[in-house]
């Protein structure tokens, strides 16, 4: 929370419990992302009252602004004891937004919500609640600006004028046929700059770039990032409009898509609220597996160290540098691991650049083991002085290897995932060292059989 607003809390919970009529003085000079993180502050009682007061427009924006829990929990309570303010608020909502709110209530509460709207706006709302949730057409509004094609340009500025407050954005505008065909774009700066006169069809862009309701929403973001759009016009089988995705919709996608790819990066199953809002059980719940699985992963290697401290002659000596080799494999395989799960979200690479990929790993990793070996090879001669020629050489050539190997894997593995159509991301850091971890334990002592026997 802002110093401003932290400061004029106090004062909105006084004029809330005894003035209300001083609520909107203090109020109006803020934005409705500082009102929203104010009105997650107080109790739900005076949210009520705040959501009574100020006008259904600002509640919106406000809403909007609110974490996903909590807009929940501050919009229940409107349903149940201030019916008809919830629903002015849900009629000033732009359509995209109200939907997501609907999405997060119970199926009881919705169907109340949807019985006290306009007929034609629920069936909206129905249909945009049918798409599924990763799909474009659950991410897109249908508050858009549609106009015929043959319209003048001053024909469409006076139309938008009118319509403007209705609409999501009207820094773009489309022109379509009839049978709302979409024909092409207009920009607000062209309709203002061009002769009055001039219609729609003269002055649009017809190469439109345009996505189906049924497309991954991470393929819509890649889509605005690549040919910087304002907006992106959702079409049918028969290429009518029916909706348009807006650039900070597609934000809101990136920072949900961000931190999904973090949480498995980090070998948890994504959480579907922010930390603190996550109960203890599904923190554990979401942790507890792939902590199994890396455990699982990791059990080989007091065998393989078993195995081979037995029958070793200078296995002493060699345990004292373990570590130093697993970690040095592990993290070059989480280095490669996360530079390829990126590049793979961002569409910079794909399975058809395996070879490419595992090539440039491989000439990476070889350099960046021989770099460590000379680090290696220092500090066997610190540590030990006696047949330090065989020592230095396994430690070193050890090094080359599993760090070698460790980029291969943390590059390899996610290549394999995506190509079998599995995200990449579920082969998180951890995962990749655990299995570089008992790969170079058995590269190091194999090296070692042959230079230390």
């Amino acid at each position: 929370m802002e110093t401003t607003t932290r400061l004029l809390l106090p004062e909105v919970v006084e004029a809330l419990e005894t003035d209300p009529s001083q609520l909107l003085s203090l109020t109006g000079e803020l934005h409705p992302a500082d009102l929203a993180d104010m009105a997650q502050a107080l109790d739900t009682e005076l949210r009520l009252r705040l959501f009574t007061i100020l006008p259904a427009d600002l509640c919106a924006d406000i809403l909007e602004h609110c974490d996903e829990e909590k807009r929940t929990e501050i919009f229940v309570p409107l349903v149940s004891s201030a019916p008809s303010t919830a629903l002015a608020i849900i009629d000033t909502m732009a359509a995209d937004d109200r939907v997501d709110m609907l999405a997060e209530l119970s199926q009881e509460m919705r169907r109340k919500v949807l019985a006290g709207l306009d007929d034609d706006e629920a069936k909206d709302i129905r249909q945009l609640l049918a798409y599924k949730e990763s799909s474009a057409g659950a991410l897109m509004t249908t508050d858009f600006v549609a106009l015929s094609a043959d319209t003048t340009c001053e024909g469409a500025i006076e139309e938008i004028r009118v319509i403007a407050q209705e609409m999501e954005t009207i820094y773009q505008a489309y022109a379509v046929d009839p049978n709302s065909t979409l024909l092409g774009v207009i920009s607000l700066r062209d309709l203002v700059t061009s002769p009055k006169s001039a219609t729609l069809a003269e002055i649009m862009n017809p190469n439109i770039i345009t996505t189906t309701a049924t497309d991954d929403q991470e393929e819509v973001v890649r889509l605005i990032a690549k040919y910087d759009l304002l907006a992106l016009p959702v079409v049918d089988s028969n290429h009518r409009i029916v909706g348009i995705i807006t650039v900070d919709d597609a934000i809101d996608v990136v920072e949900e898509e961000a931190t999904e790819d973090v949480q498995k990066l980090g070998a948890i199953d994504p959480l579907d609220a922010s930390y603190l809002a996550t109960p203890i059980l599904d923190l554990i719940r979401a942790r507890l597996p792939w902590l199994v699985v890396l455990f699982l992963a990791v059990l080989a290697t007091p065998f393989v160290l078993e195995r081979y401290t037995q029958m070793h002659p200078a296995a002493i000596m060699l345990s004292w540098f373990v570590p130093l080799i697993i970690s040095s494999g592990g993290n070059s395989g989480t280095q490669s691991a996360s530079l390829i799960i990126r590049a793979l979200a961002l569409g910079k690479i794909s399975p058809a650049h395996t070879q490419k990929v595992l090539w440039r790993e491989m000439r990476v990793g070889l350099a960046l083991g021989i770099a460590l070996a000379c680090v290696g090879v220092a500090a066997v001669m610190a540590r030990e002085a006696t047949r330090i020629g065989g020592l230095a050489l396994t430690i070193a050539c050890a090094l080359v290897a599993v760090v070698t190997v460790g980029a291969l894997l943390g590059s390899g593995v996610p290549l394999l995932l995506q190509r079998l159509g599995i995200d990449p991301a579920v082969s998180s850091t951890p995962f990749i060292a655990s299995i570089v971890d008992v790969t170079g334990l058995v590269i190091y002592f194999e090296i070692a059989n042959i230079f230390l026997v």
